[in-house]
């Protein structure tokens, strides 16, 4: 959806998407959480890291079979235009070690409707 002006703006409330966004990982539903990506999408995170495609629809789940145990808390941080601004905390335990992770970060959605077309994540933990 596009204002007059050509900006583009948001269809969904932030708060809120970013809510269903935590509540989606709080399952570890990797079917629901791939299904937040139009065929397009494009996630960008780590050091000239990203995935799309099949490789992005399958992340999810790979990474909820990997941290198994994951709990993660999501935070809406602001937005503007079709941006949303989120951090994370997330913990579980690494399965080849046993110790128990704490991670941190930061990430962009970029909405095109409902769906995310463009994911950017920053871990700093």
């Amino acid at each position: 959806m596009t204002r007059p002006d050509k900006d583009p703006v948001l269809s969904v409330d932030p708060i809120a998407f970013i809510r269903k966004v935590e509540k989606i990982w709080q399952a570890r539903d990797g079917a629901m959480a791939a299904a937040g990506y139009p065929e397009d999408a494009i996630v960008y995170y780590g050091p000239g890291q990203s995935h799309s495609g099949e490789r992005l629809r399958s992340w999810p789940a790979r990474w909820f079979e990997y941290a198994r145990d994951l709990s993660i808390t999501k935070t809406y941080r602001g937005h503007h235009g079709n941006c949303i601004a989120g951090t994370w905390i997330s913990r579980y335990t690494h399965p080849e070690t046993g110790k128990r992770i704490l991670e941190r970060g930061a990430e962009l959605f970029y909405l095109r409707g409902e769906k995310v077309y463009e994911h950017h994540m920053w871990q700093h933990s």
